[in-house]
């Protein structure tokens, strides 16, 4: 029985120690166990907070972007106003081109008679708007197209050539001859000697035939003529009714010269403005000064008194044109760009 209870506690203890023995290998695997659970959740939570702090770059980044994407919305905005500023610009800095044009053409024709320089300008202003395509402009197209019509169908004046002939005329001024100055032409002498021409038949031979006292007599008579020719030539028969040349001294005749120029120049200017009557007058007092001071009989001064008739008789008053439509057509357009900026909102 001893022997018995012996086997069956020792089979028991056997039993509790073989249990025991795998309950410590049970909680060695265990411990295990949780020691890699542990490694595997702190390499969780080192994942976890590199995962969080990539996310938190990334929102920062997205916050960055989205900061840059509202800078570039606003830069967008501002690109656009700008855009808008500078058409504005253009268009204003073409409308101020375009009323500088007009005035300088305005005054080529008011000042100077001179068309051809008008038309180019309006010509060059109307190929600078085609260029830029705006609608905005295309009333003041339509008017200098229509001012163009009127300026190329008005009657041209020959300005150039009027100058022209004026300017030769002033250069050839020193070299006209004065009246007093010409040569005086040869008159017929008083009374024309007769004595040596009115002898004998009987003494016409030859004079180795005559006696001396013949030939002694034609000597003396040959030089009564002689004398008396050399004192007609002293004495010139003149009318008395008639208008003697003025002399002129050198400073006066400067003078003179200088009141030509003076009055070529004032026809010129008439010329320049139209000023028909003020041109007339010009050139009249010009020939009346010509025909009084000058040698009339020079050819020089024949051509002078030639050319002044024929620029007299030339026309140079033309119908004045106004580019009223093309002014009317400016102020519309700026008048627009006004309310347009009135109502335009604040930046």
């Amino acid at each position: 029985l001893t022997l018995g209870a012996y086997a069956y506690a020792r089979h028991v203890v056997q039993q509790e120690a073989t249990q025991r023995q795998a309950l410590e290998e049970r909680l060695a695997q265990l411990e295990q166990g949780s020691r890699c659970s542990e490694e595997s959740f702190q390499q969780f939570q080192g994942s976890l907070s590199i995962l969080t702090q990539r996310l938190d770059a990334v929102q920062r980044t997205l916050g960055q972007v989205q900061g840059q994407v509202d800078d570039l919305r606003e830069l967008g905005r501002l690109v656009e106003r700008l855009t808008q500023a500078l058409a504005q610009q253009d268009e204003r800095r073409l409308l101020v081109e375009a009323r500088d044009a007009l005035t300088y053409a305005q005054r080529r024709i008011d000042w100077a008679n001179d068309l051809s320089s008008a038309i180019a300008v309006l010509a060059e202003l109307d190929a600078r708007l085609a260029k830029e395509s705006k609608g905005l402009f295309l009333p003041l197209r339509q008017a200098l197209a229509r001012d163009l019509e009127r300026l190329r169908a008005s009657p041209r004046v020959d300005l150039d050539g009027i100058l022209a002939r004026l300017d030769a005329l002033e250069s050839r001024l020193p070299q006209l001859a004065l009246a007093f100055a010409s040569p005086v032409p040869e008159t017929a002498a008083l009374g024309a000697p007769r004595f040596a021409t009115e002898t004998p038949a009987e003494e016409s031979s030859s004079p180795a035939e005559l006696p001396w006292h013949r030939r002694l007599w034609q000597t003396v008579l040959r030089w009564t003529d002689e004398v008396l020719a050399a004192a007609a030539r002293l004495v010139r028969l003149e009318r008395l009714d008639a208008v003697a040349p003025e002399l002129l001294s050198p400073q006066q005749r400067l003078v003179l010269e200088e009141n030509l120029r003076l009055w070529l120049a004032s026809a010129r200017l008439a010329a320049q403005a139209g000023d028909e009557a003020r041109y007339r007058a010009a050139l009249e007092k010009t020939r009346e000064a010509l025909v009084r001071f000058y040698a009339t009989q020079d050819p020089a001064v024949t051509a002078a008194l030639a050319t002044l008739d024929e620029l007299a008789a030339q026309p140079i008053a033309a119908h004045r044109v106004a580019l009223t439509e093309s002014f009317a057509a400016l102020a519309q357009i700026e008048a627009r760009l006004q309310v347009e900026a009135a109502s335009a909102p604040a930046p």
